[in-house]
């Protein structure tokens, strides 16, 4: 799971407007991946995250296809939950 939530934090952008209003907080996402690794569907589950942050986060995991499956773990089809957060520096 390292790997897959290493991949999608690289691909998060940061929202500019989330950024002027400094909003930082975690957004639950639930992916459905295939067996290739690319999100079937994607949706935000929980989290603390205003909708600012959940539509970057739902962005980077789409732009981080294809998704590492964990260690251990064959290809298939899989659902995963994880956070994705939004810290500023």
């Amino acid at each position: 799971m390292r790997a897959l939530r290493q991949r999608i934090q690289e691909r998060l952008t940061y929202p500019a407007g989330a950024v002027r209003r400094r909003l930082e907080g975690t957004v639950e996402v639930e992916v459905l991946v295939d067996v290739d690794g690319r999100p079937e569907r994607a949706r935000v589950v929980g989290g603390e995250g205003a909708p600012l942050l959940q539509e970057a986060a739902l962005r980077a995991v789409r732009d981080a296809t294809p998704l590492p499956f964990p260690a251990g773990v064959a290809p298939r089809r899989l659902r995963i939950r994880l956070p994705v957060v939004f810290a500023l520096r």
